[in-house]
């Protein structure tokens, strides 16, 4: 039996991708989400998630692109694509970005009353240039005594899988810094995930259901399943709200409960593996 993590992103974002969460934690579809504390929203939705701080890693979402700086070293946040390359150019401040990191987990604190499980990027941004320095350096000032977990995004042999169902995307990942994560991870001996899985292409999110037998199928025992499930939303400003709900009907379903007794799964905590 496979002990997998699967963890919903995004919590926080808004109140449909909240509430979608928190019912799948409620019925034991997931084991973990990841939270976005830089959300005007996040303080009233941390509410619902104190109940469940026992029954699933509560993550901190690390992010440097949506929304407002949490600190004063930042005056804004970047675009995706804006991030990726100043950060190839090492064009960041190191300081700036760690002194926005320790601010967001005053706030994830400051709410939930005890530090994250783990911590992960918004678009993958914590294993960026720079970026992942400035998280290593926090990591090893503030949360290695208590034992918080890093996601990796990347394990060996993910740039050779061409016929899988978002490829592109894996690749741009790992290229944008997470084999170098995974290296850095690994020296300095931070408890990680053993695989990552849940990517695929947004506009496929109509075939979710018959993509996810290929996420089981990439995840080893101690692995990481991320997905983004949501309710139906009018939020304009959210670009994968449909896919979200085609996640949720899913997660929601029979038909996934029996998929992970089929692949013989046990949904797991990091913390307990």
């Amino acid at each position: 039996m496979k002990r997998i993590i699967i963890c919903a992103d995004d919590y926080g974002q808004n109140p449909t991708i909240s509430q979608a969460i928190v019912g799948l934690l409620q019925n034991n579809r997931i084991s973990a989400t990841s939270c976005l504390v830089t959300s005007p929203l996040w303080a009233e939705a941390a509410l619902a998630l104190k109940p469940l701080k026992n029954n699933a890693d509560i993550g901190l979402h690390f992010n440097l692109t949506e929304g407002n700086p949490r600190s004063t070293s930042l005056t804004s946040f970047w675009p995706l694509k804006q991030l990726i390359i100043k950060s190839q150019l090492r064009q960041l401040d190191k300081a700036a970005i760690a002194a926005e990191l320790h601010a967001q987990l005053d706030v994830f604190l400051k709410e939930l009353g005890t530090y994250p499980d783990f911590i992960d990027g918004h678009q993958h941004i914590h294993q960026f240039p720079i970026i992942r320095d400035a998280l290593l350096d926090v990591y090893e000032e503030r949360l290695r005594q208590h034992n918080i977990y890093l996601r990796c995004t990347y394990h060996s042999g993910d740039l050779f899988k061409f016929p899988n169902i978002g490829y592109s995307k894996r690749l741009i990942i790992s290229l944008c810094g997470g084999i170098a994560f995974k290296q850095a991870l690994l020296k300095r001996k931070i408890p990680h995930n053993t695989t990552f899985a849940g990517i695929y292409l947004f506009t496929n999110a109509n075939t979710y259901a018959t993509l996810f037998p290929q996420f089981l199928n990439e995840s080893n025992d101690r692995g990481l399943i991320m997905c983004h499930p949501g309710l139906p939303s009018n939020d304009l400003k959210d670009e994968i709200a449909i896919p979200r709900e085609y996640e949720y009907q899913f997660l929601a379903s029979a038909d996934y409960l029996d998929l992970l007794k089929l692949h013989q799964i046990k949904l797991s905590r990091f913390q307990t593996l």
